[in-house]
């Protein structure tokens, strides 16, 4: 009997010191949800901080930096959608996936109607309550690392303001 107890409690401590460290381990689906509901919820804070109308103020490419002689707006919605007016004439429009969490913060924009269908432009953003800056590569260009336009370099910097 001494001996039975003393497994008994054995057995227990082990028990509570391996569920202690590794926890309960859950059913993989219901993991792999856990993990899709967190990216989804990342995505949806970042929708709403980038949603809004915004203007084109500065566009840099090739190291040069200019105004738009057109008025160009991006409207961004919550759910990740977005278009593109010049002189409030629908020019495109898309879809925006965002990396909030990478520094520098990533975004893919898709283009899904207009001009560019079928384009997605790999950038990275940063966005202040009034300020964004935005760059990408044109053509095929990978995802660019610092918000600069050098001769010679296909990167794209654009300075929206929040209309």
């Amino acid at each position: 009997m001494k001996n039975s107890l003393f497994t008994h409690w054995l057995v227990t401590c082990l028990v509570s010191i391996v569920f202690s460290t590794t926890g309960f381990a859950e059913p993989a689906d219901v993991a792999n949800q856990r993990k899709v509901d967190e990216e989804e919820n990342v995505q949806q804070k970042a929708r709403e901080k980038y949603a809004g109308i915004w203007r084109i103020e500065t566009i840099a490419s090739k190291g040069n930096t200019s105004e738009p002689d057109k008025r160009i707006v991006f409207d961004n919605k919550t759910d990740g959608t977005w278009t593109l007016f010049i002189d409030d004439k629908e020019f495109s429009s898309g879809t925006n996936s965002f990396g909030p969490i990478s520094e520098p913060k990533e975004i893919d924009i898709s283009i899904t109607g207009g001009e560019g269908q079928g384009k997605v432009l790999q950038g990275i953003y940063e966005l202040e309550e009034s300020i964004q800056r935005l760059c990408f590569r044109g053509g095929a260009g990978s995802r660019p690392d610092s918000f600069e336009s050098f001769y010679g370099d296909e990167s794209v910097v654009v300075t929206f303001v929040r209309e």
